[in-house]
């Protein structure tokens, strides 16, 4: 059974019971393979590239299977069919990584505004 408290996340596929994490190694080969950050690597996963799918896919499946190729993630990956990206979002968030994305992209986040600078402060600075 999968630790969620690791980031762990199960899946079947291809008549087999597959468990899936992101882990900091997988993360750096994920990053080696690329030859992208993680970073970019998101970026084009936004993008909707199926390279990029596989790959992550791939990175995912290494640390319970460190054996497997491309080719056999992309059998993974056909497969799921449409429930790849809710299998790969999962896998994702459940790596821990990666910072959430702002509520509101542009606008600043309230929670990180510094406390006592505001007019409504009641800071006496005049």
């Amino acid at each position: 059974m999968a630790n969620p408290m690791k980031g762990e996340v199960d899946i079947e596929a291809c008549g087999e019971q597959l468990r899936l994490i992101l882990s900091f190694n997988a993360i750096a080969e994920l990053e080696e393979e690329a030859g992208r950050t993680l970073a970019e690597i998101m970026t084009s996963l936004k993008a909707g590239s199926v390279r990029t799918m596989r790959l992550i896919l791939w990175a995912a499946m290494r640390d319970h299977r460190p054996a497997t190729t491309l080719r056999q993630a992309g059998a993974v990956a056909e497969e799921l069919g449409p429930e790849l990206g809710p299998v790969l979002g999962k896998v994702i968030a459940a790596c821990g990584f990666l910072a959430a994305e702002d509520p509101a992209p542009g606008k600043p986040d309230p929670a990180k505004r510094s406390a006592g600078t505001g007019a409504a402060s009641g800071s006496d600075m005049g």
